[in-house]
Parts: structure tokens; sequence; C-alpha cells
């Protein structure tokens, strides 16, 4: 069986690609705790790749706190060790075990003024601190390991841990308005579909460089929050606002749309969306 590394496997991806490749029978899940394995430390990372030998190594981790790091430096400095510096190692460790190395980035690349759907090859200007250290580290990945596949992707939901879904829930359920944001736009995304698509298609593929993948359908945070509505059949009075109305440390790009000029998206959202919610 071939071996895979996931880093981040207790995360809202990550754990969604321990929970499938533990249930393959053509792969072994190598899956350290943070205890075991401190992605800060080259040593004890090289020291357990030579160990067990991994023929995949997929990054899920990462720092995600976008306004915590905007003005923080000690936040700063820990986005850089996370988003940066380790998939920059990780990528160097896997060309030297010629371990095949799968990473994460993000729509926050793009500063949202295109008027139209982003594509791969789309001129890159990130408007907030989270962003720049997540570009800095594509091209520090693309340039310490040629093979490596970097995967842009967006508003991700699924089981396990905290996401929009979660966050919404308890306020369609009051009797308050529930104001969202109405001008922010992307692709949710069901990290069920996008662990079992990378699985099936992207682990034992030569595709390198920068894709997106993404589910199908744009929404703002608003729409989104009505089909969530619709599928739970609660009452709530739902208000579009702009995002000027919601303070917040650090600029989200306007316009978030991912799309791929290199491989086809994944099944609709909404499909996605309401086999989540009723399961």
């Amino acid at each position: 069986m071939h071996k895979v590394l996931v880093f981040g496997s207790n995360g809202l991806l990550g754990s969604q690609f321990a929970k499938q490749l533990t249930s393959s029978d053509k792969y072994e899940l190598l899956a350290p705790s943070k205890d075991l394995v401190d992605l800060c430390s080259e040593v004890q990372v090289r020291d357990y790749i030579t160990e067990h030998k991994p023929d995949y190594i997929i990054n899920c981790a990462g720092y995600n706190m976008v306004d915590q790091c905007e003005i923080d430096e000690h936040q700063q400095a820990m986005a850089i060790d996370l988003n940066v510096k380790a998939p920059e190692m990780l990528a160097k460790l896997a060309l030297e075990h010629n371990a095949r190395f799968i990473t994460f980035s993000t729509d926050y690349v793009f500063d949202g003024r295109k008027e139209s759907p982003y594509i791969e090859t789309d001129e890159t200007n990130p408007i907030n601190y989270y962003g720049q250290t997540k570009l800095m580290a594509e091209k520090a990945v693309l340039s310490t390991n040629p093979k490596a596949l970097v995967i842009r992707t967006q508003w991700l939901f699924g089981p396990g841990k905290r996401d929009f879904i979660d966050a919404i829930l308890p306020k369609l359920e009051g009797a308050e308005p529930v104001p969202v944001v109405n001008d922010q736009v992307g692709c949710p995304t069901y990290t069920v579909d996008l662990a079992s698509n990378i699985i099936d298609n992207f682990l034992n593929s030569d595709l390198t460089g920068v894709i997106h993948l993404v589910n199908q359908g744009v929404v703002s945070w608003y729409e989104y929050t009505l089909a969530i509505q619709e599928v739970l059949g609660t009452n709530a009075h739902i208000v579009p606002v702009e995002s000027e109305g919601f303070k917040r440390l650090a600029t989200r790009p306007k316009n978030s749309i991912l799309s791929s000029v290199k491989i086809k998206p994944m099944r609709a959202f909404k499909e996605a969306l309401k086999e989540y919610l009723l399961k």
C-alpha cells in the first residue's frame, strides 16, 4: 500500500483526507499529531519522513486567522511560520524523498476587482496579510519543488470543524434579523468532495503548478445563507448588507470566484450542501 502523509489531519479539510484514506484499501494514512511532529521544526519533520518514507505528502495545515494577523506582529510571525516556511520545507523534503507534494492556497491571493471569475493565470494581488502569506507560499513551494501541486480553493464547509454553516445556524433558529454580507461572492466548497476528488484524480497524477478546485455555483454570503435556510426550512429574516457594515481588520476581496482552465469543477455546491445538511 502507498503511504500518504497528511499534516493538519484534525482540521476541516485534513480530517476528511484522514477519514477517506483510512477507509481506503489502496493507501496507508500517516497523520502525526502536533505533539509528535512540529511543523516548525525541520529536524522533526525530516526525521519522520526519513523513517516512514511516504509516497505522498498532503499539507492541510496552516494559519487562517485572517483578522488576527492583519496588524499583530506576533500573529504575523505565526502566519509566516505555518503558511510559508512550513510548506516550503515540506516541498523541499518531498522532492528529496521523491514523494508527491500537494498543498492548498486560497482565493485571497486575488484583490477581488476582476469582473469575471479568476482563472489560474490571472494576476495575483492580495489585499490582506493572510493572502500575502498564501501567495508567498505558492511561490516558495513551486520554486523549491517544480513537481508540487498547489490547489486554490475557497469557502470550505463540511463535517468536523467550525465553518460558516456552524456559525450561521444558531442565528437562523432565532427571532432576531440575520444580517449577512451581500457584496462578496464566491464558490462554497464541500470538503468531502474536495478530498475525494483529489484522492481519486490528483494524488497519482503528474499535474503540477497551480489549479483552482471548487464546487460549481456562485453566490454571495447572503445568497449562501438563503440556500442553507431553504434546505433546512427555517424562517429567519435574513438581511443583505454591504461589507462596510461589518467592521473587520482585514479587507476581503469582493469577487472571490475561482474557475479553472485546467480541470473540471466538482458538482454543484447546492447538491453537496443538501447532502451535508440533511445527513
